[in-house]
């Protein structure tokens, strides 16, 4: 079970997935030792699944960002198996979730720029035998993007 130092840990990697345990003794006020100790068994325990760096698109080329919702042929256990792993391969898909309602997955994709966005779209999405429709959506402006959960969920008592 997770106590405030536990959560204050998550809550700091969150934000700041570099901090070594002397930089996390000063964010929540506990010897490096114990907060050492304490990263280690939140890893262990898979409270930490990964670290990763945030990186600013425009200076990798990434000009373009869109979402995608789309709807499959069939929902066998085969053709989603297929997408599956098309997806999987291509670079530009950020991330990839199947969805209730109307469509079946909504995709983040990323390109260096509409052409590049087209040819990604006709030809691996819509070119996909798996693939019946699509919609897409490309993103104007970045108001709020993060990857941080939040841990207030963890406070409640069960």
């Amino acid at each position: 079970m997770l106590d405030r130092f536990d959560l204050r840990i998550l809550e700091a990697l969150q934000e700041r997935g570099d901090m070594g345990p002397l930089e996390m003794s000063q964010a929540v006020h506990l010897s490096s030792s114990q907060c050492s100790r304490r990263m280690q068994a939140l890893r262990k325990a898979g409270y930490i699944k990964s670290i990763r760096a945030v990186l600013e698109p425009g200076k990798v080329s990434v000009g373009l960002m869109a979402y995608v919702l789309v709807t499959m042929k069939s929902h066998s256990p085969d053709a989603a198996d297929a997408f599956r792993e098309r997806l999987l391969r291509m670079n530009e898909v950020l991330e990839c979730q199947k969805l209730t309602g109307a469509a079946d997955m909504i995709l983040k994709i990323a390109t260096r720029d509409l052409e590049t966005f087209n040819q990604v779209l006709t030809r691996e999405i819509l070119g996909a035998p798996e693939v019946a429709n699509a919609q897409s959506s490309i993103i104007l402006e970045d108001i709020k993007s993060t990857s941080s959960l939040p841990l207030k969920f963890s406070l409640i008592n069960k």
